[in-house]
């Protein structure tokens, strides 16, 4: 095996990595070669594309097991990347992030057993953001006091405990306890992989904000609307540009944080597709 595909959550990483290993040890394995080996030599550009985001069929899912020789748990590890990746419901995500774990003969590869509990209670990455803004040493009464939806002062030094063993966290020259350098990298690499767990207890935190009678900053909107399939392309095309947006005025901001902000972003349909629909009759 040219790449071992347990190394990986990310099935078009995965190719990449392999076929740059096995064109290493054989020279005629270019990019090309491997769409004439899936059956496509009329398009040379295939791989490529799948390694940037194309969309692989069941057939093709197939072909490429066959092409590189996935066996066993092997496919099945492969095909279950493939699923986590694509899958269009949370459902088929969460199921395939399972199988993953199951198959995996070394699981912490795919998410350590810290970074589970961090991503268990939805506390722990406010705690973390909130670090950068609050002055938090072994008294940990004012954050108790200013969290939104409250938490509990045990629950508190628990998260700060969690955070230093994970090297999220140290304590700087004033021992207040701050944000390590190199850990936003892990929270979000770590918050990419659990994010079926992560997002349904933000469901639950938007749920609090809109009861809540505080006066804490909230914007919420709903907009239900009938489209054409291509008209609904567009709009999941705005809400990643949104999103990017987003990240760029965060990554951006040299000022000393005072905040700490949560968006929520749903966007989904409230019919079955056709697929979905004949499956069930």
């Amino acid at each position: 095996m040219f790449a071992n595909v347990f190394e990986f959550t990310k099935f078009r990483k995965f190719l990449a990595e392999y076929q740059e290993r096995r064109q290493a040890a054989e020279p005629s394995f270019s990019r090309t070669e491997f769409c004439n080996q899936l059956g496509l030599p009329n398009t040379r550009s295939y791989f490529n594309d799948v390694v940037q985001g194309k969309k692989v069929t069941a057939t093709m899912l197939d072909r490429f097991i066959d092409v590189i020789g996935l066996k066993g748990n092997e496919a099945k590890y492969f095909e279950a990347m493939v699923n986590f990746d694509q899958g269009k419901t949370a459902e088929v995500k969460e199921a395939a992030f399972a199988e993953m774990m199951k198959l995996n003969k070394n699981p912490q590869a795919i998410l350590n057993s810290d970074s589970y509990e961090f991503f268990a209670n939805w506390y722990n990455s406010t705690i973390y953001a909130i670090l950068e803004i609050l002055d938090i040493a072994d008294d940990v009464s004012e954050l108790a006091a200013k969290i939104f939806p409250p938490v509990n002062e045990k629950k508190i030094q628990a998260s700060l405990a969690l955070m230093q063993k994970m090297e999220l966290i140290r304590r700087n020259e004033n021992g207040f306890w701050k944000p390590t350098k190199e850990s936003m990298a892990t929270v979000q690499q770590c918050k990419s992989q659990m994010v079926l767990q992560y997002q349904k207890q933000c469901l639950e935190l938007s749920k609090q904000a809109l009861d809540s009678e505080g006066k804490e900053s909230r914007d919420m909107t709903t907009f239900t609307f009938s489209v054409s399939a291509e008209a609904r392309e567009k709009v999941e095309n705005a809400a990643e540009k949104f999103k990017e947006e987003i990240r760029k005025i965060v990554t951006s901001d040299k000022a000393k944080p005072t905040e700490v902000e949560h968006i929520n972003l749903h966007v989904f349909s409230n019919l079955k597709s056709d697929e979905r629909r004949d499956t069930k009759d």
